[in-house]
C-alpha cells in the first residue's frame, strides 16, 4: 500500500524541479524576449527551443557551448540553492513567434509561448471638421500595417466613447492588417476627438487627434457685423473731431507768427530809416539811397514850404563832398 502512495507522488516532484517564466510573452518586432529556466536539483545539460529547433545549449560544466551567440545568449544567474539561467533572443521578427522549449536532458522539458506583434501607424481622415450645431459629425481613423489587428477606440474632451458610437472594419495587406473605424457624434460644442490605436505588445497606444468646431450661427454673425461697423463709424467720427480742432488751433498760431514777422520787418525798416543821412553825397555826383530819398520827400519839402530862407553850403573833405544844408 505504502509502495502505491510513492508511485503516485514521484512524479509531482520531478516535475516540480524545472520551472520556466514566463509562460507567455508578447512583443513587438524588434525589441529583444528573455526566459528564465531554474532548476532545484543538479543536471548536466540544457538546451533552448524554437519551435522544435536547438537555438543554444549550456552545459553546467562549461557553459554555453554552441549557437548563434549573436542572437541568442545566456546568462548564469545561479545561487547555492537553485540553478537558474536566462535565455534572451534578440530584434525578434515575426519568425520567432511560436513555442520556446527549455529541455534539461534526463530531467524536464518545459514550454512556453512567444508572441512577436507589430504596430503601424494611425491617423484620423480630412484634419478638423466644422460643423453646424445639432447636425451630426463624422470621423473616419485609418490604422495601417498592424498585427494583429489594432484595437481602435475613440474619445472625445478625453472621455471614452461608447463602442456602440463608431464601428470597425479590418483588412488585409500581405502579412499585415489595417483597420479602418467610423465616429459619428452628435455637434453640441467644440470638442476635441482622438482615435487610438494599439495592440497587446504595446503599453501606450498610439493616437491622433484632430477637433471638432461648431459653426457660428447667422444671427451672431449679424451682431458682430452690426457692432464693428457701429464701432467703425464713431471712430472714425472721433478721428475727424479730433483733426478739425487741430488744425483750427493751429491756424490762429500760424496769423499770429505771420504778424510778428511783419511788425519785425517794420521796425527793422525804421531802424534803418533813422540811420540814413539825406545829405550825404559820394563821388562828386548825388546819389541818394532810396531811404534816403524817401526821407528828402517826405521830410524836406514840408519845411521848405513854411520857410524858404534856406543855405546850402558844399565841402570837400578827403576826396568826399558834403554838403550842409540850413534851413531856417
Amino acid at each position: 500500500m505504502r509502495k502505491c502512495k510513492l508511485l503516485l507522488f514521484f512524479p509531482l516532484v520531478v516535475a516540480a524541479e524545472v520551472l520556466l517564466v514566463p509562460r507567455e510573452r508578447v512583443v513587438l518586432r524588434g525589441s529583444p524576449a528573455s526566459y528564465n529556466c531554474s532548476i532545484s536539483v543538479p543536471w548536466e545539460v540544457m538546451s533552448w527551443l524554437r519551435n522544435g529547433t536547438v537555438l543554444l545549449t549550456i552545459s553546467i560544466k562549461h557553459g554555453v557551448l554552441g549557437g548563434d551567440t549573436s542572437r541568442y545568449t545566456a546568462v548564469n544567474y545561479t545561487t547555492d540553492e537553485n540553478y537558474k539561467w536566462e535565455f534572451t533572443i534578440r530584434n525578434v521578427t515575426r519568425k520567432d513567434s511560436g513555442e520556446i522549449t527549455c529541455d534539461v536532458t534526463d530531467i524536464q522539458s518545459i514550454r512556453a509561448h512567444l508572441s512577436v506583434q507589430e504596430g503601424g501607424t494611425v491617423s484620423i481622415l480630412g484634419g478638423n471638421l466644422t460643423v453646424k450645431h445639432g447636425d451630426q459629425a463624422v470621423f473616419v481613423c485609418v490604422a495601417s500595417g498592424w498585427f494583429p489587428e489594432a484595437q481602435v477606440s475613440w474619445s472625445v474632451n478625453g472621455i471614452m466613447v461608447d463602442t456602440g458610437n463608431y464601428n470597425t472594419s479590418v483588412e488585409p495587406i500581405g502579412t499585415l492588417l489595417n483597420s479602418r473605424s467610423t465616429l459619428t457624434v452628435a455637434a453640441s460644442d467644440s470638442a476635441q476627438v482622438q482615435c487610438l490605436a494599439k495592440v497587446p505588445a504595446l503599453f501606450i497606444p498610439q493616437t491622433s487627434s484632430v477637433f471638432l468646431i461648431i459653426e457660428t450661427l447667422q444671427a451672431d454673425r449679424t451682431v458682430l457685423i452690426a457692432v464693428t461697423v457701429t464701432f467703425s463709424v464713431a471712430a472714425l467720427v472721433v478721428l475727424l473731431i479730433v483733426g478739425i480742432v487741430c488744425y483750427c488751433k493751429r491756424k490762429p498760431e500760424k496769423q499770429s507768427h505771420y504778424q510778428e514777422e511783419v511788425m519785425s520787418h517794420r521796425q527793422s525798416t525804421e531802424e534803418i530809416h533813422g540811420k540814413d543821412n539825406p545829405g550825404f553825397i559820394t563821388g562828386g555826383h548825388e546819389s541818394y539811397l532810396s531811404n534816403s530819398e524817401a526821407a528828402k520827400s517826405s521830410q524836406i519839402p514840408d519845411i521848405s514850404q513854411t520857410n524858404s530862407n534856406h543855405q546850402t553850403d558844399i565841402k570837400t573833405h578827403e576826396g568826399m563832398t558834403i554838403r550842409h544844408q540850413t534851413i531856417v
